[in-house]
């Protein structure tokens, strides 16, 4: 299960929106928009809720690492 939450991840982060500025590009955190695009062609094989949540706090575990 746990690889295919990181594999999931990892696919859905291929779609990840960034902010464009004078300073260079910034990530955007992952929407629930982007976890639906990649759940509608490829089926999760567990609850969307708890896809979200793994996403999601995945998400905001790396968006941390690069302010740092």
């Amino acid at each position: 299960m746990t690889d295919y939450l990181l594999n999931t991840f990892r696919n859905i982060t291929r779609g990840r929106r960034f902010i464009a500025t004078m300073a260079g590009a910034f990530p955007l955190p992952l929407s629930a928009r982007e976890i639906s695009d990649w759940l509608e062609a490829h089926p999760p094989a567990m609850p969307r809720a708890e896809i979200d949540e793994v996403v999601f706090t995945l998400d905001a575990l790396c968006l941390e690492k690069q302010e740092d």
